[in-house]
């Protein structure tokens, strides 16, 4: 089904594709208890583990990125040290916990919708780490396709060799475009993790790979670490980070490796 975030504060020049898809979706507060169907048994807090180790690494398939574009766009990577599964117990996600029937309205659609966790790393002023986050949908949304609400059931962040947890967490599906993001107050100020590229559709090719630092009012920007509309390529991605989803077979989640391409079909691509 995948997976939250056009970015903040230029995405208004982005094309009204992407503007009605991220307007479709408001921000969704966190911790709801007001699911019309018992997801109770997954929402649970996240256990946290003191040890740590070293994280693997692999390759996935190419396609063209920053450094061998036309642009003089220095490749910068969102990886930090440690293993996040030593730091973090995490759970397996549970599917369809939330069945969704929407056949009475126009172009209606029913479906079943999973848990989403997360982690992701988390890289900003010297401070490094990871967050970890376990989701719930808890309501779904028709408008230019079908997609779930969903809830925050725990959130935790681990820097610096410290852990807290995280309240107030709010995540964005992002419309039918899957256009996902995610934001949480933490040191005094506001962070969203988002995307910095986006195919020819409109749509992602790759999980949150960016960050964004707001004022603690979530409104004044003080870092754009995303670009997302930047044509300079030496804008874009400027604070870069890694998210991995669980999967939903065995709780896995991965490789942490900052792996980050430009999607195929970003207009900023050479030819």
């Amino acid at each position: 089904m995948f997976f939250v975030i056009a970015c903040g504060d230029d995405s208004s020049s982005a094309s009204d594709a992407w503007s009605e898809n991220l307007s479709s979706s408001a921000w969704i507060a966190s911790s709801s208890s007001n699911s019309r169907n018992d997801v109770s048994s997954s929402s649970q807090n996240v256990i946290l583990s003191s040890s740590e180790g070293s994280s693997s690494s692999s390759s996935r398939k190419s396609v063209p990125d920053l450094e061998s574009s036309s642009s003089s766009a220095k490749r910068l990577s969102g990886e930090v040290s440690g293993d996040p599964l030593q730091i973090f117990k995490t759970r397996v996600p549970k599917k369809a916990v939330y069945h969704c029937d929407l056949t009475q309205e126009a172009f209606g659609q029913e479906g079943d919708f999973d848990q989403k966790d997360w982690i992701c790393s988390f890289k900003y002023a010297g401070m490094e780490g990871y967050v970890y986050v376990q989701a719930s949908p808890t309501g779904c949304s028709p408008h230019w396709g079908f997609y779930p609400d969903m809830s925050v059931d725990s959130a935790v962040i681990y820097v610096n060799g410290k852990y807290e947890t995280l309240n107030g967490v709010t995540y964005n599906w992002g419309g039918n475009h899957h256009a996902d993001s995610f934001r949480f107050s933490y040191d005094g100020k506001v962070f969203e993790y988002a995307h910095s590229s986006i195919n020819f559709a409109y749509r992602p090719c790759q999980e949150m790979d960016c960050l964004k630092a707001y004022e603690a009012d979530g409104i004044t920007i003080i870092e754009n670490g995303c670009n997302l509309n930047s044509e300079d390529l030496s804008d874009v991605r400027q604070l870069p980070i890694v998210c991995r989803f669980a999967n939903l077979e065995d709780g896995s989640f991965g490789d942490f490796t900052d792996n980050f391409e430009l999607c195929p079909g970003d207009s900023r691509l050479s030819d």
